[in-house]
């Protein structure tokens, strides 16, 4: 969520969430110097994936009330942690666990836009110590990840995990201790974030079948590709102003047909029987006409072939 400047001064010298993401990733010593004053930090107000995620999000609660039917409402103020005043925390919106659910709301809603070819698991990985943040600071345990994307829009469910809570407050507190002592830090060692990709990846060498086939598959794969080059060859070969051009061969036969928009589809077996009907043998195009040739006296009389009158010095 876009803050205001009042917002931006009040963060100064604390750590908020999209921080907490850096310390994890080993920038210190860049952070720090913004934390001490040294350096200001980066403009984003030209990065244009910053502006259009900052631009986009109002769609967020409108998308995850539709997804889900519940409510979502924004955030409002900065969060302070209840023990550590450097720890603060803006998250974009809040809502409910479940439609039944009473008083005030108990799940982060953390808005992105995604540009990329990127998947939610992915995401969630990227942003997981800054939703770990979130969680530490405003005491809540449940968030949702709302993505959304040109082509769409996703939710993922994330939950706090209190061992890597306790490992993030441990790595912030060391960064802290150098921003409270005004002593330089060399960069952190980076600390992944979990994978959570549930999918899993499997070698299927044991499974005789899957092996067998994808022996054939890598075997065959060059005649495969032989297959579609002469395809698109054939595609290429397409008489400009046929609907439909085809061999009838002595087994299926393969026909090019034209639809309406010109798209050009490329079918095995004999052609429709009403283009049958009107087929005509395809002919050479007559090469093209040179004209009449002319004889010496037109030649002369245009002046063609005549010197030039040039003196080299």
């Amino acid at each position: 969520m876009a803050i205001t400047r009042e917002q931006r001064d009040f963060r100064a010298g604390r750590l908020g969430s999209s921080d907490a993401g850096r310390v994890m990733a080993g920038d210190w010593t860049a952070l720090w110097r913004e934390k001490t004053g040294r350096a200001a930090p980066a403009d984003l107000d030209h990065i244009a994936a910053v502006q259009i995620g900052i631009a986009t999000e109002p769609l967020h609660p409108r998308f995850v009330t539709r997804a889900t039917g519940i409510a979502c409402v924004a955030a409002g103020d900065t969060r302070v942690h209840p023990r550590h005043p450097w720890l603060i925390a803006h998250p974009d919106f809040l809502t409910w666990s479940d439609a039944s659910a009473v008083g005030d709301p108990d799940t982060l809603v953390e808005a992105k836009f995604s540009g990329g070819f990127a998947s939610d698991a992915e995401l969630a990985e990227r942003y997981h110590w800054q939703l770990q943040h979130q969680f530490l600071v405003t005491g809540l345990h449940r968030g949702v990840l709302s993505i959304l994307r040109p082509g769409g829009h996703s939710l993922l469910r994330v939950e706090a995990r209190p061992a890597d809570a306790a490992r993030l407050l441990a790595t912030l507190e060391a960064f802290q201790w150098h921003v409270a002592n005004d002593v330089e830090p060399g960069d952190g060692i980076p600390v992944p974030a979990p994978r959570l990709e549930s999918r899993r990846v499997v070698d299927m060498a044991r499974h005789n079948r899957f092996a067998a086939l994808a022996a054939e598959l890598a075997e065959r794969r060059p005649a495969a590709l032989a297959v579609r080059e002469a395809e698109a060859a054939l595609k290429a070969l397409m008489p400009a102003d046929a609907r439909v051009a085809f061999v009838a061969g002595a087994g299926q036969g393969v026909y090019v047909a034209r639809s309406r928009d010109g798209r050009l589809s490329l079918n095995y077996g004999p052609p429709p029987r009403r283009a049958l009907e009107c087929a005509e043998p395809w002919e050479p195009a007559p090469p093209p006409d040179p004209g009449p040739e002319p004889d010496l006296h037109a030649v002369l009389a245009a002046g063609w072939g005549a010197g030039r009158n040039e003196t080299l010095v």
